[in-house]
């Protein structure tokens, strides 16, 4: 029923503080508990089925018709947000969350743009607490990059040295307000491994903040696993934009044998000091950093409840 399917994508966003336009309620809607047990494997990933058949687009004014409805008296609608009866709390904080994310996103317009020069970058998505509205005022800004499918350890230490001379790179204590550099992958690639319900929705909601193009090819490659989540959702899509000169330029540099040899250099340089823990992902198209990452406990509360 679509009343169980709104409540379930309510309790799912409630466990994370987090409340809903209609808006976001439609696009994220989740499919029907059966059909979304028939995608997970034990540790509630995707494992590898098709999409369920069936599972259509649902318009947004059945949903609104359905939460002024039926499930009036069990959820609650303020300013826009919508959340579980009681919950009321979450709509202020989430509001409050947009002040603290007001000067993040003047950093970002400023210091964003300098990506699109840095040679073998091909793409960048604003992700985590930024895009999520889950702003605090220690919060860290993450980054999504996509790279040369070539290049990816290079790209990856250009990039590290451009925020580091910023001094806006996140690292040991330093976290406020700085850029998080804890998601590569090396074109667009589709991805095998961390897809469950949280990561589709990190992947769904990537701001493109350089390469359009590239972001939304990545976004479309991975299609499939996320709209079994969000069978609403669509990948954008978006026109390429002129190539900067500087990075051509700088990328002729580095191409052919002498960036060959360099990319092996840095990845024979980089790759022993990297930890091997849970949530960090390391392989030859795809670098990943999410050691905290919430989602465990996330999946474990909205499944085993």
């Amino acid at each position: 029923m679509l009343s169980d399917r709104i409540l379930e994508t309510l309790r799912f966003f409630d466990l994370q503080d987090y409340p809903l336009t209609l808006l976001e309620i439609c696009t994220y809607l989740l499919p029907e508990k059966e059909n979304l047990a028939g995608l997970l494997d034990a540790q509630h990933e995707f494992r590898g089925a098709a999409p369920v058949a069936g599972a259509a687009s649902v318009p947004a004014l059945a949903i609104a018709e359905c939460l002024s409805g039926e499930l009036a008296e069990r959820t609650e609608c303020h300013r826009g947000f919508y959340c579980l009866k009681g919950r009321g709390g979450i709509i202020r904080q989430r509001l409050l969350n947009y002040l603290h994310g007001m000067f993040r996103e003047k950093r970002v317009a400023r210091f964003a743009r300098g990506l699109k020069w840095i040679p073998f970058v091909r793409g960048v998505g604003l992700a985590g607490s930024q895009v999520l509205g889950q702003q605090k005022d220690t919060s860290d800004i993450d980054l999504f990059i996509i790279t040369d499918e070539n290049r990816m350890w290079l790209a990856r230490t250009l990039v590290t040295a451009y925020f580091q001379i910023l001094g806006l790179r996140r690292h040991g204590t330093k976290v406020k307000n700085r850029f998080c550099l804890n998601h590569y992958v090396a074109g667009d690639k589709e991805l095998t491994k961390l897809r469950n319900l949280y990561t589709a929705l990190e992947y769904a909601k990537l701001r493109p903040l350089a390469g359009a193009r590239a972001v939304a090819a990545f976004q479309k490659k991975n299609q499939a696993w996320i709209s079994g989540f969000y069978p609403n959702w669509q990948a954008p899509t978006a026109q390429a934009p002129a190539a900067s000169p500087v990075q051509v330029f700088l990328e002729k540099l580095f191409q052919g044998k002498f960036g060959a040899w360099l990319e092996a250099r840095l990845k024979a340089w980089q790759l022993p000091k990297i930890r091997t823990e849970k949530y960090i992902l390391v392989a030859d198209d795809e670098l990943s950093f999410h050691p905290d990452s919430k989602q465990e406990f996330l999946l474990k509360r909205f499944f085993e409840n």
